[in-house]
């Protein structure tokens, strides 16, 4: 009886060892399927994240151009109003004024980041760096904001400032707007000249914004690319 007994329990705890073995291999393989299903989403995350960021230097491509062709058109206004504006002629006047307001507004393509921040899928992505730049992504855009807000009220400023000296109606009759008879006063206004100056500062300083944040979002790029293989 006493080796039946024997032969039983070991029996039973033989059992019990390859049960709970089973166990421990259905979880394994539970979680390798969970791990290979995140892994999936994450990739799928990141892909999405690539083609915005792509997407965004395109946009900021655009706007680095506008900022530099207005700070190029006022800085070269401002030179020649100062140097020989008598003899700039009033098509000339008219061109370079027509290229000298505008302000900019880098819209970048935020989909991906928006849904992984709304959803609260952030733990999804694990290299630390991107997931830290998605999650600050709102608060390192703050100082562009800052400046583009104030590029187009200088803007506008300068506009409405200038209006006195053209008579926009004139484009109707294929005629040149600058109003000649104004020419003195127009070139002795450093309230316009002024506007000038501060929209080529502005611009200057929203380019070297602009140009970091590209920088920025290459290094993410390259992050995302090493993530994927």
């Amino acid at each position: 009886m006493k080796n039946q007994t024997s032969k039983y329990f070991k029996y039973a705890v033989g059992e019990i060892i390859l049960v709970v073995i089973g166990i421990l291999i259905a979880l394994q393989i539970n979680n390798w399927n969970e791990a290979r299903k995140l892994n999936i989403k994450e990739s799928i995350y990141l892909k999405g994240l690539k083609a915005d960021f792509e997407q965004s230097n395109l946009a900021l491509e655009r706007v680095i151009k506008k900022t530099s062709r207005v700070s190029k058109r006022v800085d070269t206004l401002v030179s020649l109003i100062k140097k020989n504006g008598n003899e700039l002629s009033v098509i000339q006047i008219d061109t370079l004024i027509s290229g000298s307001s505008g302000f900019t507004v880098f819209m970048p393509s935020e989909g991906v980041i928006n849904d992984i921040i709304g959803s609260g899928k952030l733990d999804m992505v694990t290299n630390k760096v991107l997931r830290e730049k998605i999650a600050s992504w709102d608060a390192d855009l703050k100082m562009i904001r800052e400046f583009e807000n104030l590029g187009k009220t200088i803007s506008n400023n300068y506009s409405n400032h200038i209006s006195q000296y053209f008579d926009l109606a004139n484009f109707k009759f294929n005629e040149p707007t600058f109003l000649n008879d104004k020419r003195h006063q127009f070139l002795n206004d450093h309230i316009m000249t002024n506007y000038m100056a501060r929209i080529f500062g502005n611009s200057m300083t929203l380019n070297a914004l602009y140009r970091e944040k590209t920088t920025e979002i290459d290094t993410l790029i390259g992050i995302i690319n090493t993530e994927l293989k």
